[in-house]
């Protein structure tokens, strides 16, 4: 055990940590877990001992068969390193004086986020997958993010002022040892408990990316892709899956920056597999819309909504076909704010072999459209096998206001790979606005031409902005109308999202390792589940609903009791008007 300082330059301080080095037999590498106790004061600098060291040298004094073999050798070395400091010495002397009759403890955080801890059991899923000591401190991380949304490296301080499980303030080596120690197994084993542990209740599952950018160069998951904040930047993407109802999370994971919407839905759910878990009905936006999704989600039995995009001209059919029912006065669905011309078409989802030009069989998929709303089969032409075939349906809604926006977002998309191709010689468009360019490139010329096809976007225009297209298996949404009302609840995701990257530091990734990243994201999915239940529970009070998050977390935080030494039981001072508000919302007992 040896001593290093390390200068702070914000702080102006230099910290002392007690280090020693050893073998990692599961690593098969050194590791250098190390301890603060204090900072160097003074000129010349004299070393003054932190609360948490303090406290081990008065317990050290009082009993000193009772310190551990670790502890006294981060005591040896601090009194062979700085010797007889009048800061150290006042410290042990401390140990002398006469105990506090009595001192306030605040208690707020443990009995607010105590409680839904209890109505969850997450405690026991955490010792479950964590231990007894680890699931405290992870537990106790989670009610600071839950309540201050700061980053974990500054959560010592706060951590040594509240009452939480883990009863100690946590340093940031602390916290890089025990997001080291939270392995892969136990991640899963936590979700696979939080999964069986939430009861189905045929709510649909909403599911959905969004992108957490990285400054550093040590996770191998970071990557260049679509980056929702515009930001260029390498980024990690994060999957998220929650309940439509009350929007409480159900699993997140991290992926590689690098793959686009599309293709992460069927890991997802195989994933998902893996923990015995099978959502309801999964809804999902048009990002994660293609043929090879929708067909995977059919053959394995899922039931989903999914929004489309209208590139595929299977889709555009299905839109045309309809022209004239949409025409009808009593198409008419209205919501909040606009105004759709609905159709709907029943469909055979058709996944059959068929030979190719050259020979070959492959498997492809098609949509068969019923005619009359009859749920006919589809029958296999000459060089046709069917696999097999799935009912559904497709719903489509018009709407004149979206024009504008549709046309404007689109242009825009346009203009950028058009930019894209000028800047890279070697560039090719995206499968979605290829047939939006025309490229050449004559047999002298030193240069590729590029071109908008104004043909087709003229086409696009006029025929297919506007619109708003779904494909559904779910009984439940017979009509189009029923389809705009059930994903109109999609917002619940997206302020889950700007919640966890805005109020709870999740903008930009503080951790060096993919292993940190994931455990990180466990403690920061816990602390979602106390903010969600706070969403539902509020949203019934009168009084709760006018107060912001920083203002429940000012109140909570001002519950205290106070504590007397001896035989005397604690006393919990009177709550005030929005302090019982917030207990009586969330359904926690007064306890005092």
């Amino acid at each position: 055990m040896h001593i290093i300082e390390n200068y702070n330059a914000r702080t102006g301080r230099v910290y002392c940590y007690a280090s020693e080095c050893l073998w990692d037999k599961q690593d098969k590498k050194y590791v250098k877990p190390r301890v603060s106790v204090g900072h160097l004061e003074g000129e010349p600098p004299e070393f003054v001992p932190n609360k948490s060291f303090a406290q081990l040298l008065l317990s050290d004094k009082k009993n000193r068969l009772s310190t551990g073999k670790r502890d006294r050798l981060v005591i040896d070395a601090v009194n062979a390193k700085y010797g007889d400091s009048p800061y150290l010495l006042a410290a042990i002397e401390a140990g002398d004086h006469q105990p506090q009759t009595a001192w306030a403890v605040f208690s707020g955080p443990s009995i607010v986020f105590g409680g839904i801890t209890s109505r969850y059991h997450i405690d026991t899923m955490l010792r479950k997958a964590f231990g007894e000591s680890d699931a405290r401190d992870i537990l106790s991380l989670s009610w600071y993010i839950a309540s201050e949304g700061g980053a974990l490296s500054n959560s010592d301080v706060w951590l040594s002022h509240f009452e939480t499980p883990a009863e100690h303030e946590i340093s940031s080596q602390d916290i890089t040892r025990l997001l080291d120690r939270m392995r892969q197994d136990g991640i899963m084993t936590f979700y696979k408990e939080w999964l069986k542990s939430l009861e189905k209740t045929g709510d649909r599952v909403l599911y959905d990316l969004t992108s957490i950018s990285w400054h550093g160069h040590d996770i191998n998951m970071a990557g260049w892709g679509h980056n929702r904040d515009n930001e260029s930047l390498p980024q990690v993407n994060f999957a998220l899956l929650c309940a439509r109802k009350t929007a409480m999370p159900l699993f997140a994971w991290p992926l590689d920056g690098s793959v686009s919407d599309v293709r992460t839905l069927q890991n997802t759910l195989q994933f998902l597999e893996k923990l015995d878990y099978k959502p309801d009905c999964l809804m999902m936006d048009r990002g994660f819309s293609s043929m090879d999704n929708i067909s995977f989600m059919l053959r394995r039995g899922y039931t989903f909504l999914q929004a489309l995009r209208l590139n595929a001209g299977w889709i555009r059919e299905i839109i045309d076909a309809g022209k004239q029912t949409r025409l009808r006065p009593d198409s008419m669905v209205r919501d909040d704010s606009r105004t759709y011309y609905a159709s709907t078409a029943v469909c055979r989802w058709v996944v059959l072999k068929k030979t190719n030009k050259r020979g070959a069989t492959v498997e492809d998929a098609i949509v068969h459209r019923c005619n009359d709303y009859k749920e006919e089969c589809y029958t296999a032409k000459e060089g046709e096998e069917i696999i097999a075939q799935y009912p559904c349906r497709v719903h489509v809604l018009f709407c004149q206001d979206l024009v504008g926006s549709q046309w404007d977002k689109f242009m825009g998309r346009l203009n950028d790979e058009y930019g894209r191709l000028i800047a890279n010689e070697d560039a090719a468009p995206t499968s979605e606005l290829k047939q939006y360019f025309i490229i050449e490139k004559r047999k002298w010329a030193r240069k590729r031409s590029i071109d908008f096809n104004m043909e087709r976007i003229a086409q696009h225009r006029n025929n297919y902005a506007g619109y708003i297209c779904f494909i559904t298996n779910d009984k439940t949404v017979v009509t189009a109308a029923d389809a705009l009302r059930e994903y109109s609840t999609r917002d619940f995701i997206e302020k889950d999202f700007d919640e966890m990257k805005n109020d709870l530091d999740m903008r930009r990734i503080r951790v060096h390792t993919d292993d940190r990243m994931k455990a990180r994201l466990l403690i920061q999915f816990i602390a979602e589940i106390f903010l969600r239940e706070f969403r539902v529970r509020f949203r019934e009070s009168e009084v709760c609903r006018k107060m912001t998050r920083k203002q429940i977390s000012a109140h909570i935080k001002g519950i205290y009791k106070v504590k007397f030494a001896g035989k005397y039981k604690d006393v919990r001072l009177e709550l005030s008007k929005s302090q019982r508000a917030i207990l009586d919302a969330l359904g926690i007992p007064d306890t005092r």
